[in-house]
């Protein structure tokens, strides 16, 4: 029997519009960037997505953070069948009247291992820095925009609450889509897996000699030498050596093992669960005017729990969170987008005409923990 393709129930993902805005690819040369331990690149291509109208005065500003390997302009780019970029979404979004019109920039951030969490770190370099001093006072400067969000997905999530917690004057609201935190049930599961790729490579390294003198195709979570690599990443972060530039120390020994419980609580230092828990940064919490989690119930590193006790630990704080658990891993991404960026960019003052679709993943639909809102310069070449 001859088969019949339902084309109507083609959605716009599959063949995406041109964008009605237009993207600028300025050159960004960063000044706290320069010496970093790693001689990692200082020149970087900065991605600034402008909206439809071309008017961006007092528009709000998106800090979208990428992923832990993922660099800026990866979230610029049309990515595989079936899914749309990140810029892509919230141009239809915009098109469509369920977002209202903002700039959106994604810095660049890669270092040498991977990842720089964007934290200041002797080890990697100043890339807190990099964002709060250089590149969105250049940015707001340029196009005149308005209060900025910060949002992204794992360590970009991670990112996105930490850098809202240590600057609320600076960030007006913040979004986590599976963010790293309560790290363990996140890291510490994986600690066995790193030591074991550590140890069989011989060491440090010589895991990453070979990794860089032999780059390796279909890298993934899953392969054997990638949680090794990503713990080292993630330690050059959390536990530098500062009277060592360059150097970190891994929470668990290289002989046995075993946890190393004084490194280990520099990492937990840096958990958006146990920060919140301190005076500061329960205080900048509370001064954002909007704050989302999310995870899926069946995210491989248990983000959706690690979720769902920020949020009742931030509550606990009297502050208001958006939290969200739907049905889908770690890697189910894009369909949250459509309903975050819409919401953050309404709690930054730039309502939609139209009601934002469901988060949808799987069969079942997100379900929402959310209480009501409060009301509450550099050079480029």
């Amino acid at each position: 029997m001859p088969i019949s393709v339902p084309l109507r129930s083609r959605t716009p993902v599959m063949f995406p519009r041109p964008l009605r805005g237009r993207i600028e690819r300025p050159r960004f040369v960063s000044d706290v960037l320069e010496g970093n331990p790693w001689h990692d690149p200082v020149e970087r291509e900065l991605q600034v997505y402008l909206p439809p109208s071309g008017r961006t005065e007092g528009l709000p500003l998106l800090v979208l953070l990428s992923g832990y390997t993922g660099a800026g302009f990866l979230q610029f780019q049309r990515p595989r069948y079936l899914s749309d970029s990140r810029v892509g979404q919230l141009d239809r979004l915009i098109r469509t009247g369920v977002a209202g019109e903002a700039v959106m920039v994604s810095p660049d951030c890669m270092t040498t291992l991977g990842g720089s969490q964007y934290v200041n770190s002797s080890a990697t370099g100043r890339y807190e820095d990099y964002i709060t001093e250089e590149i969105i006072p250049w940015v707001r400067e340029r196009y005149g925009t308005g209060p900025v969000g910060v949002l992204g997905t794992s360590s970009g999530g991670y990112g996105a609450l930490s850098l809202a917690l240590r600057h609320p004057d600076i960030f007006s609201a913040a979004a986590s889509d599976s963010g790293d935190m309560y790290f363990e049930y996140g890291y510490l599961p994986e600690f066995p897996r790193a030591f074991r790729a550590i140890r069989q490579a011989g060491g440090p390294e010589a895991l990453l000699r070979r990794i860089f003198a032999r780059p390796i195709d279909g890298w993934g979570p899953l392969h054997p030498m990638a949680s090794g690599l990503e713990h080292m990443a993630y330690a050059s972060c959390y536990s530098p050596v500062d009277d060592a530039p360059g150097r970190f120390e891994l929470p668990f020994d290289l002989t046995t093992g075993a946890l190393r419980p004084e490194i280990w609580a520099k990492w937990l230092a840096r958990d958006p669960v146990r920060m919140i828990a301190r005076p500061r940064y329960a205080r900048a919490l509370r001064r954002l005017r909007y704050v989302y989690v999310d995870g899926g119930e069946e995210d491989e590193w248990n983000l959706d729990v690690a979720a769902r006790i920020f949020a009742a630990a931030a509550r606990a704080q009297g502050a208001t969170i958006d939290h969200q658990e739907f049905s889908g891993r770690h890697s189910d991404v894009a369909p949250r987008y459509e309903v975050i960026l819409p919401r953050i960019l309404r709690a930054l003052g730039a309502p939609g005409r139209k009601v934002e679709p469901f988060l949808r993943t799987g069969p079942r639909r997100g379900r929402s923990t959310r209480r009501p809102s409060r009301p509450r310069a550099k050079r480029a070449r």
